[in-house]
């Protein structure tokens, strides 16, 4: 008996030391580890990555997907496998066997996922007004997800530049508060897993393109919280970074191709050729000189050059359109980008999404390179941020201005949208973000000028956005650094004093300032064919610019008076045949009503907006 028992002991022994996962078998991952059925982008490359894969090939037993193409990295440790999937493959988790030989190095688990039919993205129009949210800095729904075990940077909230941890749990939160204001769009900052020692609440710098950070949460309560905001009449706004990356990126860290990454010769936080990829002259010199300016030391470029690796980044953003259903998605400082890549990205997104809102996010003051970062070299993009008109309008209302010439450049900027087929319902019109000044700060803290900016921003053509708690006053001056144009939303974390949930807690100012917004904000939303119309204004003239928005049945005239000190009359003749006769009017703010315009008078450094319907 113990003879038989002793044979059985080494007969298992010898079975397992022969099995195929103990002969050297690999710890493999792979990008991207799951896709749909049905998806016109059904030839899909895999990237796999092991510690050794030289030689290796990739075997797939699966009704419906066969291996198409394959063939080895620069360095051993990655393998490329391009996969065709039909139209009836079959559902399910499968293997993928990489195989050396006749020996097995080991297997990576690949998910066919059933597509859903049921994602009609809503069109963002003229009527939307977009609420951009910095997920860290937002409201800390769940504070046991700001510290999670493997992350690098702890949460430090003290620490402008550090983690705060706003995450999703708390963008759910603030539903109703949104609701209440009337905004109908919220943009989303990046939701990429960041583990980067330093600026990691960005989550700009991904450590992996295929995971959400966990600090945020997961990707089932994302997806939980867009539905929600969705159900409640929301559109939702998600961010694709294309042009670069974290320095803790395994693909960083050991990249699958020699030329992945740009040679870094220069860091600078901006780099200075933002039209560089425009330039239908641009040397090579001066492009590779561009593509090697790193953001910072962290922070590598990714040469686009590369088609491979243009391609990784096309299907990262398939997935998470896939797997989030969002209304639309913004790529990030898209003038950073090759407009090979570009251009793939957006057809790529458009054959599967066809009504999906695709935004080019440019950073440029000029008009003709605006217009390039959204149609040249055929890209499907079908909205871009007004970056023109965001430079003329910064000093336009501002103190030390002169008053009328200060006018000129807004009404030059806007004077030029012949240029764009359908400005009103095309572009992106961002008062502030996480880049640049806050407006409160921008108006030299006076509410009343602070009023002229968010009532023009509100009311001009275009689709508005601002940064959260803009309509609660917070500051910020972008040159003292990022982190304190990012501060925390009043309110966001508990016993904050001052709460954006509770308006008792707010100041007076704060009161006043969120019931201007908010009264605009519902006109809009009420009127939303005045805001897709169109406009007519007139050349300021006297320390005044007037404007008026059309609909079918009201239109919206605002009248801005730039004097710092002086008070304005406006003769209603001025308009004589741009507003019928016999007209009703209502100040939207305030609700106060008239009949017929007659001579008013118009403070100093105000605005004022008013509804005209005829009688």
């Amino acid at each position: 008996m113990k003879q038989r028992v002793r044979s059985l002991v080494v007969c298992f022994l010898f079975s397992v030391l022969l099995a195929p996962q103990y002969l050297g078998a690999q710890k493999l991952q792979c990008w991207p580890d799951q896709w749909w059925v049905g998806m016109k982008y059904n030839k899909v490359l895999l990237l796999i990555g092991g510690n050794d894969l030289s030689n290796c090939q990739a075997v797939v037993k699966q009704s419906g997907v066969k291996v198409i193409n394959q063939f080895p990295g620069d360095t051993k440790g990655y393998l490329f496998v391009e996969i065709e999937i039909a139209k009836d493959a079959l559902h399910g988790t499968f293997p993928i066997t990489i195989t050396r030989g006749n020996s097995t190095v080991g297997n990576v688990n690949f998910e066919l996922k059933a597509r859903q039919y049921n994602y009609y993205p809503a069109r963002l129009t003229g009527a939307d007004a977009i609420y951009q949210i910095f997920i860290d800095r937002f409201v800390n729904g769940n504070p046991k997800n700001d510290n999670v075990s493997g992350m690098y940077e702890p949460a430090d909230r003290s620490n402008p530049s550090g983690v705060h941890g706003g995450d999703i749990a708390g963008v759910a939160k603030a539903l109703p508060y949104l609701k209440d204001l009337s905004v109908t769009a919220v943009e989303l900052s990046p939701l990429y897993e960041s583990n980067q020692f330093t600026l990691s609440y960005e989550r700009t710098s991904p450590t992996s393109h295929y995971k959400v950070d966990p600090r945020i949460g997961s990707i089932s309560e994302i997806k939980n919280t867009i539905n929600l905001y969705k159900e409640n009449g929301f559109k939702v706004i998600i961010t694709g970074i294309l042009h670069k990356t974290g320095n803790q990126h395994p693909l960083t860290m050991n990249p699958p191709q020699n030329d992945w990454i740009f040679r870094r010769n220069v860091v600078a936080f901006e780099k200075p050729d933002h039209f560089l990829y425009a330039d239908p002259y641009a040397s090579w010199e001066d492009i590779e000189q561009h593509g090697s300016i790193w953001e910072a030391f962290d922070v590598p470029s990714l040469n686009q050059n590369n088609s491979l690796l243009r391609r990784y980044l096309v299907q990262h953003l398939l997935w998470w359109v896939e797997t989030l259903h969002p209304d639309g998605i913004r790529i990030e400082q898209s003038h950073l980008n090759t407009g090979e890549m570009l251009s793939e990205a957006s057809q790529a997104l458009r054959e599967d999404f066809p009504d999906l809102n695709i935004i080019s996010d440019p950073v440029t003051g000029n008009i003709v390179h605006n217009k390039h970062w959204m149609t040249g070299n055929a890209p499907g993009f079908t909205h871009v941020t007004d970056g023109p008109l965001r430079q003329a309008f910064m000093d336009s209302f501002a103190e030390y201005s002169k008053t009328t010439d200060a006018l000129m450049p807004v009404y030059e900027t806007l004077a030029s949208d012949i240029i764009y087929g359908n400005a009103p319902n095309q572009l992106i019109f961002a008062g502030d973000d996480g880049r640049s000044t806050r407006l409160f700060t921008l108006a030299e803290k006076d509410p009343a000028i602070f009023r002229m900016y968010m009532g023009f921003l509100l009311s001009v053509r275009g689709i508005p956005s601002f940064l959260y708690g803009t309509e609660l006053l917070t500051e910020g001056y972008i040159p003292e650094g990022k982190g304190f144009v990012r501060r925390d939303f009043p309110g966001g974390w508990d016993f904050d004093a001052v709460s954006a949930f509770n308006k008792e807690s707010l100041n007076n100012q704060q009161k006043e300032v969120y019931r201007f917004v908010s009264a605009i904000l519902k006109w809009r939303r009420e009127n939303p064919d005045v805001m897709q119309g169109g406009m007519i204004h007139f050349q300021p003239a006297d320390d005044v610019y007037a404007y008026i928005r059309t609909g079918k049945n009201k239109k919206l005239l605002v009248l801005i008076n730039n004097h710092p000190t002086s008070p304005r009359r406006i003769e209603s003749s001025r308009f004589f045949r741009s507003l019928d006769q016999s007209i009703s009017v209502k100040n939207i703010v305030t609700g106060d009503t008239a009949s017929g315009i007659g001579n008013l008078i118009l403070n100093h450094k105000s605005i004022l907006l008013l509804e005209i319907t005829g009688q």
